[in-house]
């Protein structure tokens, strides 16, 4: 009897042996899975019923010892204690979200600020820019005006300048002519050289005068340097 044992045990260590070399290391994950697997399921099967036979033997026991309403109390207990910390826990959700609402109401309230505030901002840089635009354009508009105004002043300036050089230049000639046809003509102590130079000299004259009252400029200047200044006081 004690071969067939040894031989029982032989033939269970061989099945082991032969099922370790087969199954590799997937497969033995998967068993280890599976069994893992099945031993959370039994252990949910049993607490699913323990939990009605652990109530009954509770009733009983309070029953038997305290009567069914000593078993109502102590089961209101309960129920009362389970109702306060529901209570209690949906007391706190409550005021958990009651300041998670006064926190966005604070946030909206200060957004809503701060937009009222940019679109005010907005509206007053709006307001300023047609302003400052209505002038920009007035001010455009007075400094056309004021050019062409300048424009026409200085060509009608010219123009005057023009007509007395003209006017000018005639009269000058008309009074040269003259004094020549005077010097030739008239009988005079002044020798015919003399009229001759200052003949010479009027003609010349309104060529050389811009010169000629330049260097006189620059004569009265250097002379005026000469001069003492008056004592500082």
């Amino acid at each position: 009897m004690d071969s067939n044992i040894d031989i029982n045990k032989l033939n269970s260590f061989l099945d082991q042996a032969t099922q370790a070399i087969s199954c590799d290391s997937d497969c033995q994950q998967q068993k280890t899975e599976q069994e893992l697997k099945d031993k959370y399921l039994f252990a949910k099967a049993n607490l699913t019923l323990a939990e009605p036979e652990f109530q009954l033997a509770k009733r009983n026991y309070y029953t038997y010892v305290s009567g069914e309403n000593g078993y109502n109390e102590m089961r209101e207990k309960e129920l009362s204690k389970i109702t306060d910390t529901v209570v209690q826990r949906y007391k706190e959700i409550y005021l958990s979200e009651i300041e998670k609402i006064k926190s966005q109401l604070d946030t909206y309230t200060s957004l809503m600020v701060n937009y009222k505030n940019v679109l005010d901002l907005h509206h007053k840089y709006k307001r300023e820019n047609k302003i400052l635009f209505k002038q920009l354009k007035h001010d455009t508009n007075d400094i056309l005006t004021n050019e062409r105004k300048t424009y026409y002043e200085n060509q009608g300036n010219d123009n005057l300048n023009n007509y007395y050089f003209y006017i000018f230049w005639i009269i000058y000639i008309i009074v040269v002519l003259l004094f020549i046809f005077f010097s030739l003509t008239r009988p005079s102590q002044t020798s015919w050289n003399a009229k001759m130079a200052s003949i010479l000299f009027f003609i010349i004259l309104p060529f050389i005068s811009t010169w000629v009252l330049g260097k006189l400029l620059s004569l009265l200047y250097y002379l005026f340097r000469f001069v003492p200044k008056p004592p500082t006081k």
